[in-house]
C-alpha cells in the first residue's frame, strides 16, 4: 500500500509513549517521537499543523478522511524501529519499520525538518 499522502500512521500504547519519551537518538532514531505523534493524530482522522510543513500538511488535508480508518483498521503499534537515517540538518531522512497489532508492518519515513515541521513524511506496505 503506498500512500501519496505525506504523513504516517497510528496511535501508540502506552509502553511505547513511555518508550518514545526515553529514546536514544542513536538507535531509536531523532524524529521517533514525533513520528509516534503523527501517527496518533492521523488515525484520529487529523493533520498534526504543529508537525507538518505546507505542503504535508496540505495532502494531509486532502486525504485524512480516507487514511485515518484505514490506520484505525489496523489496530495500535507493536513496534517501531529504525531502518535508516540519511542526511543531515534540514536533510535529513529517518525510515522506520511499524508494526500494527493486526500483524502489517509499513515501513514509514519522516524527514526534511524546517522551522520544526516536516517536509516528508510517508509511508509504503
Amino acid at each position: 500500500m503506498r500512500l501519496t499522502l505525506s504523513f504516517a500512521a497510528f496511535a501508540a500504547a502506552a509502553a511505547l509513549a513511555g518508550a518514545a519519551s526515553a529514546q536514544d537518538p542513536a538507535t531509536d532514531g531523532e524524529y521517533r517521537a514525533d513520528l509516534i505523534k503523527i501517527i496518533e493524530v492521523a488515525a484520529d482522522s487529523r493533520c498534526d499543523a504543529d508537525l507538518m510543513g505546507e505542503t504535508v500538511l496540505s495532502r494531509c488535508e486532502e486525504q485524512v478522511d480516507q487514511i485515518g480508518p484505514a490506520l484505525a483498521s489496523l489496530g495500535s503499534i507493536e513496534m517501531i524501529t529504525l531502518q535508516d537515517s540519511s542526511g543531515e540538518g534540514t536533510t535529513k531522512v529517518e525510515t522506520y519499520d511499524v508494526t500494527f497489532q493486526s500483524g502489517q508492518t509499513l515501513v514509514w519515513t519522516i524527514g526534511d525538518k524546517v522551522d520544526g515541521k516536516y517536509e516528508s513524511v510517508g509511508v509504503s506496505g
